[in-house]
């Protein structure tokens, strides 16, 4: 693990504490967000396979983003079958194009951003930047852009993980940037985690990296640690690279 100073590790700060947008900030970030997927899903072939999530293509990566916003808009309580919901949506919209589909969203919009004024939108912002980057790293090199939302989404990813209480009795995770300082867990820490910047740190928490990927990074301390973090999703069975 790379050896740090105490003045470099005071420099870092937690952006779920020190960078955290406001709610109006975060619903102009997936508006913003959402028609930088609009754009990019015009200029690919709508089959486009998605290796972050291996059962869409770009339309239905779209499509899964547009019907959210859509249930969001209805009102209409969540299923219990959560994955069977979204599956639905995604093979509703199946043969649909990337205008009609922007469409659909440019109505419901409207009525998102009423309903979620004043109310936490953080789930929204997480999973349409996580998606436009998995979009992003399905194109190639030509899409990169590790900047875009990544500081609206950090600050909610982070806050998200520690609302799922994964390390409830236990030792936890520090995750450590040149730039951030993050602690997830219990009572200590257990693992110490080094990553490159604050991108690794958000594919990271979106579990948007292999097994392989996962131990080639620079840690510290109970390795298994850092698979409770990323427990909640599947992760991806080849390395994602973007």
């Amino acid at each position: 693990m790379t050896e740090t100073s105490p003045d470099s590790v005071t420099q870092r700060s937690d952006p779920s504490v020190s960078a955290m947008p406001h709610n109006e900030a975060m619903l102009d970030e997936y508006q913003r967000t959402m028609g930088r997927i609009f754009s990019l899903a015009a200029a690919v072939d709508p089959r486009l396979p998605i290796p972050a999530c291996p059962a869409w293509d770009a339309c239905g990566l779209v499509s899964h983003l547009v019907g959210t916003a859509s249930f969001v808009a209805s009102g209409q309580p969540l299923a219990d079958d959560v994955q069977g919901w979204i599956d639905d949506e995604v093979r509703t919209r199946a043969d649909r194009g990337s205008s009609s589909l922007a469409e659909e969203w440019a109505g419901d919009y409207p009525v998102v951003r009423a309903a979620l004024t004043g109310q936490p939108s953080g789930g929204l912002v997480i999973d349409a930047v996580t998606h436009e980057q998995d979009l992003r790293s399905a194109i190639g090199p030509a899409a990169t852009d590790h900047e875009a939302g990544l500081y609206a989404v950090l600050p909610a990813l982070i806050d998200y993980a520690r609302h799922l209480e994964l390390f409830t009795a236990g030792p936890g995770v520090r995750l450590l940037t040149p730039t951030s300082d993050v602690f997830i867990g219990g009572s200590e820490v257990g693992l110490e985690v080094d990553l490159a910047d604050d991108w690794e740190l958000s594919r990271l928490l979106a579990c948007r990296r292999s097994a392989s990927q996962l131990d080639a990074l620079p840690q510290k301390g109970d390795s298994a640690l850092l698979y409770t973090l990323v427990s909640r999703y599947p992760l991806p069975e080849w390395p994602l690279d973007l």
